[in-house]
């Protein structure tokens, strides 16, 4: 069981941290300044376009796994929809109770200099889209546990996380936060469900036990 203590732990002790260290980030509004000054119309529509793939994807991973289960009648399929469900749910409940406490200002808030490019409700901190992207692209790996899954699924979710520093609004921080919070929760929701279902087994091989 201690194996599945390690996401929560790093959680607990990087996002006060980090939540702390992002108050003052001068550092990322400075790297946000220089985004802004390269904008582009054709980078500035394509990375609308990656922002807004986040929850369409996210909520289409498990949906697609279920429809197939069925479809086939593959109860290994439905289980991988509820892994990938549960680990996006989980990061969700992280995420937003986070940004309940932290309660940080966006960028744009902070600095009226910055521009952000898409409206942005509820505190900055962490990314809620970096948080749901990792966790599908997390779950999608340890479901498949194919290389050639793993690339564009991670890929898919780098840019996520960085179309939101270049629309302005997030920091860094954020994104960093937001890509750990999703992965650790996808994989501590794959682990769980795993270690459930051999415990499962175990007991009915062994009834008696």
């Amino acid at each position: 069981m201690k194996k599945f203590l390690y996401p929560v732990i790093a959680i607990a002790i990087l996002i006060p941290g980090t939540s702390a260290f992002s108050q003052n980030d001068y550092a990322g509004l400075t790297y946000l300044h220089k985004l802004q000054d390269k904008r582009t119309d054709s980078k500035t529509s394509f990375y609308k376009l990656m922002s807004g793939t986040a929850t369409p994807v996210s909520l289409a991973t498990p949906f697609s796994y279920w429809v197939a289960g069925m479809i086939t009648k593959n109860n290994t399929l439905k289980k991988n929809a509820l892994y990938a469900l549960e680990g996006l749910a989980c990061s969700q409940v992280l995420t937003f109770g986070i940004k309940a406490i932290s309660n940080k200002p966006r960028p744009h808030e902070a600095d009226p200099t910055l521009i952000a490019l898409k409206n942005a409700k509820n505190s900055s901190f962490p990314s809620g889209h970096t948080s749901e992207a990792f966790a599908t692209a997390t779950s999608l790996t340890l479901i498949t546990h194919k290389w050639y899954v793993a690339v564009p699924a991670y890929t898919w979710a780098g840019l996520v996380g960085y179309s939101r520093l270049y629309l302005g609004v997030h920091y860094p921080v954020d994104v960093f936060a937001g890509a750990l919070i999703g992965g650790a929760s996808a994989w501590l929701s794959y682990k769980l469900n795993k270690w459930m279902h051999h415990s499962k087994k175990e007991k009915q091989k062994n009834p008696k036990s």
